[in-house]
């Protein structure tokens, strides 16, 4: 719903003073950065596919919430409600090649989805709004992988090769992964509204990974991943209200602690989001530490490789378990990866 520029402004310095803009942060760091293969930063989060050339990833997010916290853990409003079914799809190069003894990779994914918010009905201002359109963007402008594994890769001559009833066992070992990711401002946006797609700034992300496989113990193996990203962002020159605005810089984590058996990978996933600075640039009082948007999300994760279509489709299901001065709810994610040539 459109609203006049001084309806904007009030409803932005509502919304400041709410703490709600922090929350930006999140929505960036779970919905942009997700694009290892697999389309999550979970599971393999430092591997890349052992073997070079283009693959489409992409999947569909949704979640749900129904609960905006404050400093404490608690609700601040009685009637707040988020929905949002995102589409995404982009692709992932795999270059020939090795550099410093490692591979090299890069991303580009594009997002396009329904998102529905509405933050009270309690206050003089308009809180809800309604769109649909495309979401801001991720690359992975490059992505460097380096492993250590016992004995040849997967890729070596000599290897097995997957047929439609042979799925090789994964390497076992430690890999390292450095890369450096952007979020690309190219999503829906409107001053005068809350709850837009895109956030209308950029958004620098480096970031290491880790993944390490052991040798069998309960099952084939068992694999420790994750990868955490540092999150810049940039100014947002025509913040809702009409004012320049930054938001404070904030570090994200994807997990994951899985067993392998045959084409099966499962276990428990997270995600952790902490805002590490104050937002900067408002009319209003400045945010402090306590009220910087901190969260932890939990839940199963289940991967399944067809090697021999090599495809790997993968599901998650998070649920926020501590949440400060952010949102309260699901979240469910179907993902896929596919060599393409």
């Amino acid at each position: 719903m459109k609203r006049s520029p001084s309806n904007g402004r009030l409803a932005w310095l509502a919304l400041a003073g709410l703490t709600f803009l922090p929350d930006n942060a999140a929505h960036a760091a779970e919905f942009y950065q997700t694009v290892t293969p697999g389309a999550t930063s979970d599971i393999r989060a430092a591997e890349l596919p052992p073997e070079p050339g283009f693959y489409a990833i992409g999947g569909l997010w949704g979640n749900r919430r129904d609960r905006l916290n404050d400093a404490h853990g608690d609700p601040k409003f009685p009637d707040t409600d988020e929905q949002l079914l995102q589409g995404q799809l982009g692709g992932l190069y795999v270059y020939p090649g090795e550099l410093l003894g490692g591979r090299m990779a890069s991303s580009l994914i594009f997002a396009y989805g329904k998102h529905d918010m509405t933050i009270t009905d309690t206050l003089p201002v308009d809180l809800s709004s309604k769109h649909t359109g495309f979401f801001d963007a991720y690359s992975d402008l490059f992505f460097w992988s380096k492993s250590w594994y016992e004995g040849p890769s997967p890729a070596a001559d000599g290897q097995p090769r997957p047929t439609a009833d042979f799925v090789p066992p994964m390497p076992v070992g430690f890999t390292l992964g450095l890369g450096l990711g952007v979020t690309i401002p190219i999503g829906s946006y409107d001053n005068t509204a809350v709850g837009n797609p895109g956030f209308n700034n950029w958004v620098i992300s480096p970031n290491v990974a880790f993944t390490y496989r052991t040798k069998p113990i309960f099952l084939d193996a068992t694999e420790f991943s994750g990868r955490l990203f540092y999150n810049h962002n940039f100014e947002r020159e025509d913040a809702t209200g009409g004012f320049t605005y930054r938001d404070g810089d904030y570090l994200s984590a994807d997990f994951a602690v899985t067993e392998r058996y045959n084409r099966f990978q499962f276990g428990l996933a997270g995600n952790i989001s902490w805002q590490i600075e104050d937002d900067t640039g408002s009319l209003a009082v400045a945010a402090t530490d306590g009220q910087r948007h901190r969260s932890i999300r939990l839940g199963p994760v289940l991967a399944v490789d067809f090697p021999e279509q090599r495809t790997t489709v993968s599901i998650k299901y998070l649920t926020d378990v501590y949440s400060r001065n952010a949102y309260d709810g699901d979240y469910l994610q179907l993902s896929f990866i596919r060599k393409i040539w």
